[in-house]
């Protein structure tokens, strides 16, 4: 089967939800045990973004990637369907559609997320500062990254 990508729909909230909870805790969830609660929790929104991308294989949602602007706010894959290629499609449609507007995307990395930074390094990003950013209420040290657009 191929991953698609389509906008996301408000059906799609439940499912974006327990990605990023389930992306989240895998990913650097060890070093910040404390946001299991929080992301667990369905008050907890999503960020508020301009537009959100899903990837869909066989009707089930497997990772998005949300933005605002000319920034990427967020990029979650699914654990289980990690390593098939489903961030790289997120991304490489994310810069497509950026592309037609700006010269330039952003983005934060968390420092605790080793394995994302070596993901948007084989992509073509740079660190341009380092900056302590607000999660859920916490500090955390973040790469804000770019990458030339065109």
């Amino acid at each position: 089967m191929s991953v698609a990508i389509r906008e996301a729909r408000d059906s799609d909230d439940a499912r974006l939800r327990a990605i990023y909870l389930a992306a989240t805790m895998s990913s650097y969830g060890r070093e910040f045990t404390w946001l299991a609660p929080i992301l667990s929790d369905p008050g907890t929104a999503l960020e508020k973004v301009e537009w959100t991308i899903v990837a869909v294989e066989a009707d089930v949602v497997l990772g998005y990637a949300a933005v605002t602007r000319s920034h990427l706010e967020n990029l979650f894959v699914d654990p289980a369907g990690q390593g098939r290629g489903v961030g790289t499609g997120l991304l490489v449609e994310v810069e497509a559609r950026l592309a037609r507007t700006f010269d330039l995307v952003t983005l934060r990395c968390l420092h605790a997320n080793r394995d994302a930074r070596r993901f948007y390094d084989r992509h073509g990003y740079t660190v341009r500062e380092t900056q302590t950013i607000n999660l859920h209420g916490r500090p955390a040290a973040a790469w804000l990254m770019e990458k030339r657009l065109g």
